[in-house]
């Protein structure tokens, strides 16, 4: 699977599927934005396995609980499964305390 492209980011809350970002997959680098966040880390793919190490920054006045904190920074690593063009896995805070399911589905190729 050529995991290079962009990809929709969505993570499990308590009222179902949250979009989180629109994800930039390329050359071992992940990008990734919204209205009220944005994301920069490193990511690997080694068979079906996806992992994503990245810092999940708000935007000033952004007012959201992540991982049941608050805060503007957030450490975060995604573990996923890739089958086709769909990634399912567990997110993770930066301190592995705490956890939620998170999926990404590729929109379209760079």
């Amino acid at each position: 699977m050529n995991e290079a492209g962009v990809w929709k980011v969505e993570m499990l809350g308590p009222y179902g599927w949250e979009a989180m970002s629109t994800a930039f997959l390329e050359n071992g680098t992940y990008r990734a934005g919204s209205t009220v966040n944005y994301s920069v880390g490193t990511y690997t793919v080694e068979d079906d396995r996806l992992v994503v190490n990245a810092a999940i920054v708000l935007h000033k006045g952004a007012a959201r609980t992540l991982f049941g904190k608050e805060g503007d920074h957030h450490d975060v690593r995604f573990e996923g499964t890739i089958d086709g063009n769909l990634v399912n896995g567990m997110a993770t805070d930066g301190n592995g305390q705490f956890m939620t399911r998170f999926r990404a589905t590729k929109l379209a190729d760079l």
